[in-house]
């Protein structure tokens, strides 16, 4: 992401409605999938920058995380131990203690050059029946500045999701749609967007005032109780879930990547 993103991302993470949100969803997805909180799960968070899903992940066991950014990171910071800046793939990642029950990428896949090689190592690093978790924003329909300014290389439909995950060797896979009602909303803006000069784009991660952002807040989590069984084919994010099988990927998917 643009250095000047990097600096305010901590903030927008701990502060801004779309990411409370999406850390709720998860939390419920999560459970949803059988995990329970407090059963001491080793648990690993891929591009996790400065620990920020830490404490909610927490919850179920002991975290760890990669974050090949070092401008993301505190050194100082009560977490930076447990976070390595390696990249997947790297041979050190082939020890037994980089075995995980659960592993998230939360909107980092997109950032990847070679996404199918980054599901493949991640998927290497489970545990027998060990869970992988990714959520990656959804349509190249909907790319506008916000894409730029987070250097991402793609935007995925659930077929696309689906199909990286195929590719490494899991099973059980489940994608779906997220943030279903922000759909027509994002798409108006990126048409809006299209249309203006740089210096005159309607800005999208500015955080609003404390009773807004509390509403949007809620209206997202509502919705996606209400609608995740319902298999509506928009939203302007994936989310996808898959299990590894339970003889295990030893071996597979480890060459390095950025």
């Amino acid at each position: 992401m643009q250095s000047d993103y990097g600096a305010v991302y901590s903030r927008l993470y701990r502060e801004h409605w779309w990411w409370r949100a999406r850390e709720q969803i998860l939390l419920d997805r999560l459970r949803g999938m059988g995990l329970v909180e407090g059963d001491g799960l080793e648990i690993l968070d891929v591009g996790c920058g400065d620990a920020l899903s830490f404490e909610a992940l927490g919850r179920f066991g002991r975290v760890r995380g990669i974050e090949v950014d070092e401008q993301l990171l505190d050194p100082g910071g009560p977490h930076r131990a447990r976070i390595s800046t390696r990249p997947l793939g790297d041979p050190s990642y082939d020890d037994p203690s980089w075995r995980f029950d659960l592993i998230t990428a939360l909107d980092v896949l997109e950032h990847l050059d070679d996404d199918r090689a980054s599901a493949s190592a991640m998927a290497g690093m489970l545990k027998p029946g060990g869970l992988l978790v990714v959520t990656v924003p959804a349509f190249e329909l909907l790319w506008d500045e916000h894409d730029e300014i987070n250097h991402h290389r793609r935007r995925y439909s659930a077929g696309r999701l689906r199909g990286v995950l195929q590719d490494s060797g899991l099973e059980q896979i489940r994608v779906g749609y997220l943030f279903r009602g922000l759909f027509a909303p994002k798409l108006a803006v990126r048409l809006l967007n299209s249309g203006r000069g740089r210096d005159r784009k309607v800005p999208q991660h500015g955080i609003p005032r404390p009773s807004v952002n509390t509403a949007m807040q809620r209206l997202c989590r509502l919705e996606d109780r209400l609608l995740r069984l319902l298999p509506l084919p928009f939203g302007t994010s994936v989310l996808g879930s898959a299990r590894a099988p339970s003889v295990g990927l030893e071996g597979e998917g480890r060459r390095a990547v950025s």
